[in-house]
């Protein structure tokens, strides 16, 4: 049951609830609940079972526990919401929930903003990965492109160097126009030396020729400045759940930043509109044709995309949730 019309008693008081993690929070807090007679709110965005999918396979008998598990101690909240649309439907459907589901979207914060060309110039003069080419993104011989990551397996990094070795290979033979490229990829993570290793491979190999690869742990202020001065934006977010959202792309919109990002799970089109304010793409060799497309034409297909992006970034946080949430709680 899906309606922004619902309101929650003000005299009984509320608990709110991030899911994932789920164990065993879930059910301590429908204990508490229990005990001092208050509301359950269940905020979803993912399912705790499919990212232990991710380590153990879908068959070990832990996810299927974990799946049980959260569907059991979440069928007792009063009310939920989901960050898209195709999450309230599973709960709705498998999870057989028949509380109040509210959809309920990520979007950016007010510290993610737009800025004008000499504001992004000023901030890559100053950022140490980009400082040095500085006078060649400034007449756009450079590109800088960003990708943020947990480097966890959820994000197949393979993809985007073999799109970027293809690149360069084209690049530096039939499509000599294409602008080199200056990839920064910020955040921390499991696999982070493991793809750093076969970076190294394919510099040293020459296979990123027109290729620079940097990697950045930027305060929230510079990755904020970063999104807003980039050309592009790349997601290799794969969705453990088919049915959560990136909240990276998120954030590359609240800058008014472009996006193409990997886009073959059922929640992408709720937050990318294709051709719109960013491009899909679901093999290397898809997202090498989504590059050379964007970045080796005259700029007018970039710039529709970064204006549907800016266009995107108009609706913050605190309008989503004065819409789902305020009306909720009767503060709207």
């Amino acid at each position: 049951m899906q309606s922004s019309e619902i309101t929650l008693p003000p005299s009984q008081a509320l608990c709110t609830f991030d899911n994932p993690p789920s164990i065993p929070t879930l059910a301590i807090a429908q204990a508490v609940c229990f005990l001092r007679n208050t509301h359950l709110l269940v905020d979803w965005h993912n399912f705790g079972y499919s990212i232990l999918a991710l380590k153990l396979g879908n068959g070990h008998p832990l996810v299927g526990i974990s799946r049980w598990y959260e569907r059991t101690f979440s069928w007792f909240a009063t009310t939920h919401f989901t960050v898209t649309r195709a999450m309230a439907r599973i709960l709705e459907k498998d999870y057989q929930i028949n509380a109040p589901i509210l959809t309920l979207h990520d979007r950016p914060v007010s510290g993610f903003h737009i800025l004008q060309q000499n504001q992004r110039l000023a901030f890559l003069g100053r950022l140490p990965v980009t400082a040095s080419a500085i006078n060649d993104i400034a007449t756009g011989k450079i590109k800088v492109l960003v990708s943020s990551t947990s480097w966890t397996p959820d994000e197949d990094f393979s993809i985007l160097l073999d799109a970027l070795v293809d690149y360069s290979g084209l690049a530096t033979s039939t499509h000599p126009h294409l602008p080199e490229l200056l990839v920064i990829i910020t955040g921390k993570g499991p696999l982070k030396d493991h793809y750093l290793k076969q970076v190294a491979g394919l510099v040293e190999a020459g296979e990123l020729e027109m290729v620079r690869i940097e990697t950045a742990w930027l305060s929230t202020e510079d990755y904020a400045s970063l999104l807003g001065s980039a050309s592009l934006g790349i997601s290799l977010h794969m969705s453990s759940s088919g049915v959560d959202l990136p909240m990276k792309v998120v954030d590359m919109f609240g800058a008014g930043l472009p996006v193409v990002g990997w886009s073959k799970f059922e929640s992408w089109p709720e937050l990318v509109t294709e051709g719109v304010n960013g491009k899909g793409f679901g093999t290397s060799v898809e997202l090498r044709e989504v590059l050379v497309n964007l970045l080796g034409s005259d700029g007018t297909k970039l710039q529709k995309l970064r204006r549907g992006a800016e266009e995107e970034s108009k609706r913050k946080w605190d309008d989503e949730w004065d819409e789902v949430a305020g009306r909720l709680f009767g503060l709207c």
